[in-house]
């Protein structure tokens, strides 16, 4: 099992642990992590899986692809490091990964 931790906007650390191959959407929506939607059921067309890669992490995770920084972009929220969790596959490289919730108010 790989482990990661999510930290919402207001500072609170959830932990959770994934199977490799898992869609990172996915175990957010399973572990019910406020803020990942996936509205769109994980095709990157909705942006409603948002998260803040930390940054000690940027520059492990795989790169954005062009589809993703398309959706990215459109985001009010959006910052240097920001990343779609439905584009994103548990690995066990990204054991340990945190991963940063936008405000959901904004």
């Amino acid at each position: 099992m790989t482990k990661m931790t999510f930290i919402t906007f207001d500072g609170t650390s959830i932990p959770v642990e994934a199977e490799n191959g898992e869609i990172l959407m996915r175990v957010g929506q399973r572990c019910e992590i406020p803020g990942i939607l996936g509205e769109c059921g994980g095709t990157c067309s909705c942006g409603s899986c948002h998260v803040y890669i930390d940054e000690s992490w940027r520059d492990r995770v795989p790169p954005v692809k062009e589809l993703e920084q398309m959706m990215i972009d459109s985001l009010m929220t959006k910052q240097d490091n920001s990343r779609l969790t439905c584009m994103i596959l548990v690995a066990p490289e990204l054991d340990g990964l945190i991963l940063h919730l936008p405000n959901p108010n904004l």
